[in-house]
């Protein structure tokens, strides 16, 4: 089993005073830890790798659902990876960070808890949940504590993550608990707005699982005694249950000294009570574009699915009559299509794409931008590296989620095997987001890398996003064949407390 409280340091050889290039040790308040020396793979720069850093005590036996225990100055990288909050974890053996360190970054990769280890709870002060927000709180803490032993500076701290990851870096925006702990935010093809990231009916699930590792659990128990229980049995019960519930994700805590989150995200953005950091946020062009590499399955899941447009309603729309429910529906289903979604396979692609992950992104990049300075883009390039060749007629977007990821951390020894526009998009995606975390503008001055662009901020009456392909293009009004239309349908139907978006 991975051992969750820990973190990988990866830093610059330079940085670090040590008596042998192969055995750098650095001591903490705790004692010392010894790294790896090491090169990059494309510059042979020369690097330290600190793997499995410590950074709280393991959330074993009754600690289990709890929260977390306790020379240079470059700018330093925390990337929290991606799963949708049940899947994941480090990946240093085959996604390697030395892309950003050869841009002098230091490159923080943390594990939290993820499932029902990390976002389990009863809706009271028993399982408060979100310990995995929690856990990376805990780092993003020792990181301001500890990064200037590694010739860090805990006042450039960046906070970057992909998915899952990137829905929670917006929630650290949210969070007060994470308030001072970092400059700067990072997020790729996600926010806290989107529906999956946040968990409704904890409580009925952290039940259901009990019920499920044991039939006799009796749901009128309270909250204390399933706590017991489940901090009781072996963990792998735990984790072999936890398939059957995808629902796992952060949730709106009760007011207690250690709550993430106490309030709806949207009316927490909307008024503006966040922590005010730049942003640098997008998504890829056509994010579920993927589901076309098995288009049987998919053509039964959008019959299935979309067949009825009652079902094209978001959950935090809060609308509860049928009737006004099919009409938004058809509305819906009318941005894309005169015809049905479920007989229009790649016109339902479009959809999904913007229902899952691009209508909220776009939404928080907005809403924040009358707050901070906020950097919108849309990943268009398609490319050998991105590794997707799935394609779908009349939907012109190529590039699927998670691709963007491929451009900027080091998934290969030999990038000369790629052709010269994959090799320059790499460059690119990398020094735009490794200028933001040096310089918070990823195009301080023009340079030829850039073409020479200027990547304006983000205002909602003009809306400037760059779209990175084979060029660099800013371009106005996002996903405009759809989003505003989404944001009209809100605007009309929504009702009540908008959690997400």
């Amino acid at each position: 089993m991975i051992c969750i409280h820990q973190l990988i340091l990866i830093l610059l050889s330079t940085f670090i005073v040590v008596t042998k290039c192969e055995d750098p040790e650095v001591t903490l308040p705790y004692g010392k830890i010894r790294g790896v020396y090491t090169k990059t793979i494309r510059y042979r720069k020369p690097f330290y790798a600190f793997l499995q850093v410590p950074y709280a005590a393991p959330p074993v036996g009754k600690l289990r659902f709890m929260a977390p225990g306790t020379n240079s100055n470059l700018p330093v990288l925390v990337y929290i990876y991606g799963g949708a909050f049940i899947h994941g974890s480090l990946w240093f053996g085959t996604l390697q960070p030395q892309n950003p360190i050869e841009k002098d970054v230091i490159v923080v990769l943390l594990n939290y808890r993820i499932g029902p280890l990390g976002f389990l709870s009863t809706e009271d002060d028993v399982i408060q949940g979100n310990m995995g927000l929690k856990d990376q709180l805990f780092v993003l803490k020792w990181v301001n504590e500890n990064i200037h032993l590694f010739g860090g500076d805990a006042n450039k701290v960046t906070l970057m993550g992909q998915s899952a990851g990137a829905a929670s870096v917006t929630y650290h925006i949210l969070s007060p608990q994470s308030k001072g702990l970092f400059r700067a935010a990072v997020a790729e093809s996600a926010s806290a707005l989107c529906t999956w990231a946040y968990q409704r009916n904890a409580r009925q699930t952290a039940y259901g699982l009990a019920v499920e590792i044991d039939s006799n659990f009796g749901t009128n128990r309270s909250s204390a005694e399933l706590l017991e229980f489940l901090q009781s049995v072996d963990v792998s019960k735990i984790d072999g249950t936890a398939d059957k519930y995808k629902e796992f994700a952060p949730v709106i805590e009760s007011l207690h000294p250690d709550a993430f989150i106490t309030e709806p995200m949207y009316e927490t953005i909307k008024t503006g009570n966040i922590n005010k950091v730049p942003l640098l946020i997008g998504y890829c062009s056509e994010e579920q574009i993927f589901h076309a590499n098995d288009m049987a399955n998919w053509k039964k899941f959008i019959e299935k699915n979309y067949r009825n447009p009652k079902n094209l309603v978001n959950q935090d729309m809060n609308v509860q009559d049928m009737a006004t429910k099919e009409t938004i529906g058809e509305q819906i289903q009318n941005v894309y299509t005169t015809d049905s979604l479920a007989d229009e396979p790649g016109k339902a692609i479009q959809f999904s794409s913007d229902n899952t992950y691009v209508r909220p992104v776009i939404r928080f990049a907005e809403l924040q931008s009358w707050l901070t300075d906020v950097f919108l883009y849309q990943f268009s390039y398609h490319g050998i590296i991105g590794n997707n060749n799935a394609t779908v007629d009349g939907v012109p977007g190529r590039v699927a989620h998670a691709e963007d990821v491929r451009y900027f951390w080091t998934y290969f020894k030999n990038y000369s095997e790629f052709p010269e526009e994959d090799v320059r998009t790499v460059d690119r995606y990398l020094g735009l987001i490794t200028n933001f975390i040096k310089y918070l503008n990823p195009t301080p001055e023009h340079e030829e890398i850039f073409e020479n662009i200027l990547w304006p901020k983000l205002t909602s009456s003009e809306m400037q996003y760059l779209d990175i392909d084979k060029s660099l293009m800013v371009k106005q009004h996002p996903r405009e064949f759809s989003y505003q239309k989404w944001v009209d349908i809100y605007n009309q139907y929504a009702t009540g407390t908008l959690i997400t978006y």
